[in-house]
C-alpha cells in the first residue's frame, strides 16, 4: 500500500509539472502576440493622432473653448469696455456654440468642437480667447502725447530732413529710433488738437505737397510716400508710434499700400504691433489686415490675422465691401443674429461672427485728415 502511494503521488507531481509547463508556455505565447497586436494599434492610434493634429496647424495648436453668450452675459459687460466687470466665467469646451470675442467691436470667435474634444487640456494650456464673452478686435486707440518735453526748442525743417532721409534710403530702424527720439516727439505734441501737419519733400507750381514727401502729425503720426495736390495719393506708408511712457497696449500701428483723397485707398496691408504684458487673453487682437481699401474701409478679398499675448497667430479669409463683411458661403447666423464674416483659412469650420453694429465701417482707424501744411 506504501508503495501505490508513492507511485500516485509520483504520477500527480509529474501532471503537475506539464500542466504548469503549458500554462507557462501559454501565457509567454499569449504575451507576446497580445503585444504584437497592441503595438499594431498603437501605431494605428498615433497615425489617427497625427492626421487629427494636422488639422489644427491652421488654429496655431491652439484649441479654442465655446461659450454661449445668454442675455446675462451680455448685461454684465459694460458698453463702454471691451473687458467685462466681473472678468470671470465658465468655459463649455467641445460645444458646437460660437464663443463671443470683443465688446468694441461685437465679434463671434467660433470653436472646433471636434478639436476640443480631442484635446481640452491643450486648450485650457493654448487658448487663445477668453472663457468670457469680450466681443470682437481690440480698439485701435491713437496714441496720446503728454506735455512733458518742457517747452524743448526744436528745428523743425532739420528734423523733418533727417527723418525724410532715412525713409527715403528705406532705414526704417533709423526712422523708428528717431521717432522715440524727446524732440521728435515734441514736434508732434506742438500739433496738438489739430489736423495740420508739416511737411519736407517735393512740391508742384503751386508750392502744395506733390511728389514724394514727409509729414509729421499730432498724435505721434507720420506719412511718407507719395503727394498730389496737398494730399496723400499714390502709394505711401502711415505710421502712428506710441511714446515710451504710454499705458498702451498697442506700440506701433502702420499702414501701407496705396492712397487717393488722403485716405488708404487700392491694395495695402494695416499692422499692429502691441506689448505682450498688457494683452488681455479674453481680447482678439488684429496683427495684419491685407487685401483692398476704399476710403479707409476693407473692400474687396481680406487676409486677416489675429494674435494672442503668447504670439501665436491665427489667419482668416473673408470678402468685404467698403467696411462691411459679406456672410460667408454655407454658414448660419447664429442665434443671437451675428454673421459669419470669415473663415480659419486652415479649418473652414471655424469662424469670425460680427454683429450687425460691428459690421459697419471695418478699416484703418486713427489716420488724422483734413489739414493743412503748418508753416
Amino acid at each position: 500500500m506504501e508503495k501505490d502511494e508513492k507511485i500516485k503521488i509520483a504520477i500527480t507531481a509529474g501532471v503537475a509539472a506539464v500542466i504548469l509547463l503549458i500554462l507557462i508556455l501559454f501565457l509567454a505565447f499569449g504575451k507576446t502576440d497580445d503585444k504584437s497586436v497592441d503595438d499594431t494599434k498603437m501605431a494605428e492610434n498615433i497615425m489617427e493622432y497625427a492626421d487629427g493634429g494636422a488639422e489644427l496647424k491652421g488654429n496655431g495648436g491652439a484649441l479654442l473653448s465655446s461659450v454661449q453668450m445668454t442675455s446675462d452675459d451680455s448685461s454684465s459687460v459694460s458698453s463702454g469696455s471691451s473687458t467685462s466687470t466681473d472678468g470671470s466665467s465658465e468655459a463649455a469646451t467641445g460645444s458646437s456654440e460660437p464663443l463671443v470675442v470683443s465688446q468694441s467691436s461685437s465679434a463671434l470667435l467660433s470653436s472646433s468642437s471636434k478639436a476640443g474634444a480631442a484635446a481640452s487640456s491643450a486648450s485650457t494650456q493654448k487658448n487663445k480667447t477668453a472663457s468670457k464673452p469680450v466681443d470682437g478686435f481690440y480698439p485701435k486707440k491713437e496714441a496720446v502725447l503728454k506735455n512733458v518735453y518742457n517747452s524743448m526748442k526744436l528745428n523743425i525743417n532739420e528734423q523733418l530732413k533727417e527723418m525724410y532721409t532715412y525713409w527715403n534710403d528705406g532705414n526704417t530702424a533709423a526712422v523708428r529710433d528717431l521717432a522715440h527720439l524727446e524732440r521728435f516727439e515734441a514736434m508732434s505734441y506742438t500739433l496738438t488738437g489739430s489736423s495740420d501737419f508739416y511737411y519736407y519733400g517735393e512740391r508742384d507750381e503751386m508750392g502744395l505737397p506733390s511728389g514724394t514727401g514727409l509729414a509729421v502729425y499730432s498724435s505721434d503720426q507720420y506719412y511718407f510716400g507719395s503727394w498730389a495736390g496737398g494730399v496723400r495719393s499714390g502709394d505711401g506708408t502711415w505710421i502712428s508710434f506710441y511714446p515710451s511712457y504710454s499705458d498702451s497696449v498697442i506700440s506701433e500701428h502702420l499702414y501701407s499700400g496705396g492712397w487717393a483723397g488722403d485716405l488708404p485707398d487700392g491694395n495695402g496691408q494695416e499692422h499692429l504691433d502691441y506689448i505682450s504684458d498688457r494683452m488681455n487673453p479674453r481680447e482678439i487682437y488684429l496683427q495684419n489686415a491685407i487685401g483692398g481699401f476704399s476710403k479707409g474701409l476693407y473692400n474687396g478679398d481680406m487676409y486677416i490675422i489675429t494674435v494672442a499675448p503668447d504670439n501665436d497667430t491665427t489667419e482668416w479669409v473673408g470678402k468685404c465691401v467698403r467696411g462691411s463683411f459679406e456672410q460667408i458661403p454655407y454658414a448660419a447666423i447664429d442665434k443671437n443674429g451675428f454673421l459669419p464674416v470669415m473663415d480659419e483659412r486652415e479649418n473652414s469650420e471655424n469662424h469670425l461672427y460680427f454683429s450687425e453694429t460691428s459690421n459697419k465701417n471695418n478699416g484703418v482707424t486713427g489716420i488724422i485728415t483734413g489739414g493743412k501744411e503748418k508753416k
